[in-house]
């Protein structure tokens, strides 16, 4: 095996915020763009989880977090002070906590408000308000920096604006205002008007035991 393996799905937060990872660490890897309703047979041995993200690296180590993914490009990346900038010592702990908040807190009412269908849950507008109170604590730490912990974003920021983007998108499509106070929205900007958002995005074909070869970055 020539390179690592990321096998990913375009529109999963988790993987686009490994995605971005790597194009900031500017760490190539061969992609391989799923269907999660169709996983092909290699991708389900190779993964315990059954889920996207999972990364398979030149020695067959396989890494199915999203969080351990990214401390990996981190460690991976020749960027300099690229660690130091983006999980500083002195903040490592208020790193993780607040990712952690995203990922098993925020992310539970995201998606019972996003997707109250498919959990068969009626208390939308519960999960809306429980999701809300999360997006205001975020937007209290951005009015007063321009990153949640800093001048600099670090894997904070990474890991969490993929997950507001949803909140965004659900909000949208339910015909919500004002869902964004202008600190947070204008953070959230930054990402999704960044030059790198239409690499990051990039629509791969679905990825066959007998398709050619993609890289992420494409270019």
């Amino acid at each position: 095996m020539t390179n690592d393996i990321l096998y990913s799905f375009r529109r999963c937060p988790y993987a686009i915020r490994v995605r971005w990872a790597l194009l900031i660490c500017e760490i190539k890897v061969e992609i391989r763009e799923i269907d999660l309703k169709n996983k092909p047979l290699d991708f389900l041995n190779k993964s315990e989880t059954k889920t996207v993200p999972i990364l398979i690296r030149k020695n067959s180590e396989v890494i199915e977090e999203s969080l351990e993914i990214i401390l990996w490009a981190l460690s991976e990346s020749k960027k300099k002070n690229m660690k130091v900038i983006c999980l500083p010592d002195n903040k490592k702990e208020d790193i993780f906590k607040i990712i952690y908040e995203n990922d098993n807190e925020f992310k539970y009412h995201l998606d019972r408000f996003k997707y109250a269908q498919r959990y068969h849950d009626n208390n939308v507008e519960f999960h809306f308000t429980k999701a809300t109170k999360f997006i205001e604590g975020w937007n209290k730490l951005l009015t007063k920096n321009k990153y949640l912990f800093g001048d600099n974003p670090t894997i904070a920021d990474w890991s969490i604006w993929p997950f507001v983007r949803q909140f965004k998108i659900a909000c949208e499509s339910q015909k919500r205002t004002n869902y964004l106070e202008p600190s947070i929205k204008n953070w959230l900007d930054s990402f999704e008007k960044d030059r790198k958002f239409e690499s990051l995005m990039y629509k791969f074909e679905l990825w066959g035991p007998n398709s050619r070869k993609n890289y992420f970055p494409s270019n």
